[in-house]
């Protein structure tokens, strides 16, 4: 039987049918009934913070560019391709957009994907503005928010400006040590990559009361071994095969 303890996140939207970190990424995760999803900001050249994950344009777009020294204006009509054939209507979200379209019909999975250090208030502005702050809605639930990011300077940053919200730290991998700064921080979650995610490491996380979910699964031995981890969910790619690879999982130790 399939474990709801263990919850499975669109990888920048339903990114296997879809281009990643597009609208249309993210109304199909909804689509086909994963209400949480993963999507990465950055900040354009004039402080505009936008969807996109990597920090130029070449896989995204096959475009030259660097985000950061690029305004908005020059961003916005970039077609959005990654592996996909598109017919012109894939685009780079801002992030208000983002906001206002998942209002309350989503968990929001949110990561500060650069190091600049205006980018965690830019977003705590944002996310005021948009009313998803205070909410009080806990990890995976529809109409909250989950700050992450690889660099802990920028959830340092943002719990200054908003201590209650969720935040998550990704990481290769957890150490005691890790989970000594999460609780100095006030960080509510550690990401460890799922191919290094380890029972009695998570034990003592959920022990310390940090959570923990995983991220880059390659296949599905990454995610079997994520799901048996005692993890509490993961990013995936492809979260409606990811289902089917954990049902016959468990069915198969039933028949066994």
């Amino acid at each position: 039987m399939f474990n709801n303890e263990f919850n499975l996140i669109a990888h920048r939207g339903y990114s296997e049918k879809s281009p990643e970190n597009t609208i249309h990424s993210f109304d199909l995760a909804l689509e086909k009934g994963f209400y949480n999803f993963e999507f990465d900001v950055q900040l354009t050249k004039d402080k505009i913070p936008i969807v996109i994950h990597d920090h130029n344009l070449v896989r995204t777009s096959g475009s030259k560019g660097v985000i950061s020294n690029m305004n908005y204006s020059e961003l916005r009509h970039i077609e959005v391709k990654n592996k996909f054939n598109t017919n012109g209507s894939f685009y780079i979200p801002k992030l208000d957009e983002v906001l206002i379209r998942y209002k309350n019909k989503a968990h929001l999975h949110l990561e500060l994907k650069s190091r600049d250090q205006e980018l965690s208030q830019i977003v705590y502005n944002y996310l005021e503005k948009y009313n998803w702050l205070h909410s009080e809605k806990k990890i995976f639930e529809i109409g909250g928010i989950t700050i992450s990011s690889f660099y802990i300077e920028q959830i340092i940053r943002f719990n200054f400006f908003c201590i209650n919200e969720n935040t998550a730290w990704l990481i290769d991998r957890i150490t005691p040590n890790d989970l000594i700064i999460c609780s100095k921080n006030k960080i509510d979650m550690i990401c460890p990559k799922a191919s290094n995610s380890e029972f009695n490491m998570v034990s003592e996380a959920y022990e310390k009361n940090i959570s923990v979910r995983n991220w880059g699964i390659k296949d599905e031995k990454d995610l079997i071994n994520a799901y048996n981890s005692g993890s509490k969910g993961t990013t995936i790619d492809w979260p409606t095969r990811g289902k089917e690879v954990i049902l016959r999982y468990e069915n198969n130790k039933i028949s066994n």
